[in-house]
């Protein structure tokens, strides 16, 4: 584990650099970044020695103006709170690799959002906000998504609240270099370089790594005057064809239907136990009325459909989720329909996502790709290769403004820029060969201008009798 100033680096933990100062980082270390101005050329260095890198954009956000900060948080659907606006709450969410250290409440307060600065008042009666408490879980998710924004990794989010209970970013920043020399944040780095050296060791003792895809994709039922049918009437306690929740009108109903496949190792595997779970759905829903399973995007307007990827057996990292945000977010939004940017950016943000219970985490910027077998297969071989490959993918157009710009405002042909460079940098990673008859199918269809129905009834497509 190596701290980076800016002028010179230094083990923080981990191994012993033996007074060694021309020593560098390597495959398998870690690099905290700090504000320093050459950190952005000192992470580019590193990008082909499967170092991982956190807050590689430090340098560039520690010279952003307030105005420039506020665009990218409202571009991904983070609230930012107004100039002078009140708060009856403020909390400071403290985030290491984009998992949560401490969120402390530290009361009320009307200072708004300035870029990198400590609060120039002291925090008034702090107190830790527990994990159970819940407003635990929103914050954290706000703090998270308003980080990850700013292309952070770890760092301070203050997020005010009003008396209506909804919060807003109001200020973050960056942990200063001493601050990884105690307390929650040496904890956290010294939890990292002990992961890093067992993950070193089990390289060297064992084989790669067993990782799981699983996934939840959703669908709306919907009758031949394009109403939505509440899912609820066919698939409550569907054994893996179920429903989720929306707020309509202020209420909770059931409308849309989700499959909850069990996990496999291949993307054929995951696509297997998805048909028979769309199998095990058409014996519960009638054909009579007629009804239209619909998937992609946005299938009916105010209805935003996911399709979440779990997986297990690999670390969460911002570098991962910056991946899939490149090799997977990327390409699927290149053949998305036009119409499905609408659910961005309270849907589809880069780089959402939510720990599970089981250990993995899941990915949730995806729509739903049940519109397209072709695009599912081949987003789940790309997501695998992301997950055995994290260290190799050097590439990141996610990381580009221009392709983030391009990916929000919906512009395909823009987005398409970066696919020569993703194709040609997966094409070099040692398990291509195996995912490729999932992934290069996509890449046709990508280059071919195709667009996935998003009109037509999944059941045809994924071969599911009426």
């Amino acid at each position: 584990m190596w701290l980076w100033d800016g002028k010179a680096y230094r083990l923080c933990a981990g191994r012993q650099a033996a007074g060694d100062e021309g020593a560098e980082p390597d495959g398998g270390d870690a690099v905290l970044l700090g504000a320093g101005g050459s950190g952005e050329a000192f992470a580019e260095r590193l990008r082909d020695r499967r170092t991982l890198v956190l807050n590689a954009g430090a340098s560039a956000f520690a010279g952003w103006s307030r105005q420039e900060i506020v665009r990218r948080l409202r571009r991904a659907g983070a609230a930012v709170q107004a100039p002078d606006q009140p708060s009856a709450r403020r909390y400071a969410v403290a985030l290491f690799h984009l998992l949560p250290l401490a969120v402390e409440m530290t009361g009320a307060r009307g200072r708004a959002l300035r870029p990198n600065r400590p609060s120039p008042e002291p925090w008034t009666e702090p107190h830790l906000v527990p994990e159970q408490d819940a407003r635990y879980r929103p914050l954290v998710r706000l703090a998270a998504r308003a980080l990850y924004a700013c292309g952070l990794d770890n760092g301070i989010v203050e997020l005010a609240e009003d008396d209506a209970g909804k919060c807003a970013v109001a200020g973050i920043r960056l942990p200063e270099e001493t601050d990884y020399m105690r307390g929650i944040w040496r904890d956290a780095a010294n939890g990292l370089a002990r992961q890093l050296l067992a993950s070193a060791e089990s390289a060297r003792t064992e084989a790669d790594p067993a990782i799981l895809l699983g996934a939840d994709p959703e669908f709306l039922l919907l009758s031949e005057e394009g109403k939505v049918v509440s899912a609820a009437r066919y698939l409550e306690g569907g054994h893996g064809a179920g429903c989720d929740a929306v707020l309509v009108g202020g209420q909770v109903k059931y409308p849309i239907a989700e499959l909850r496949p069990a996990p496999a190792a291949t993307p054929e595997g995951l696509a297997r136990n998805l048909r028979a779970l769309l199998r095990r759905a058409a014996l519960l829903i009638p054909d009579r009325p007629p009804l239209r399973w619909a998937a992609g995007g946005m299938p009916a307007a105010g209805f935003s459909l996911g399709g979440h990827l779990h997986l297990s057996g690999v670390p969460l990292t911002g570098r991962l989720l910056r991946q899939l945000d490149s090799y997977v977010a990327f390409p699927l939004a290149m053949i998305e329909s036009p119409a499905e940017r609408a659910r961005r950016p309270r849907y589809g943000a880069l780089g959402d996502f939510r720990l599970q219970p089981h250990g993995g985490f899941e990915y949730r910027t995806l729509p739903s790709w049940l519109a397209s077998p072709l695009a599912a297969k081949g987003a789940f071989a790309l997501a695998l290769l992301c997950a055995k490959e994290s260290g190799s993918l050097a590439y990141l157009p996610s990381e580009d403004e221009p392709y983030l710009a391009a990916y929000y405002a919906g512009d395909r042909q823009a987005l398409a820029g970066c696919l020569d460079r993703l194709a040609a940098s997966m094409a070099g990673t040692r398990s291509y060969a195996e995912l490729a008859r999932w992934i290069e199918p996509l890449l046709a269809a990508i280059r071919s201008g195709r667009t996935w129905d998003a009109g037509a009834d999944i059941r045809a497509k994924w071969r599911v009798s009426r």
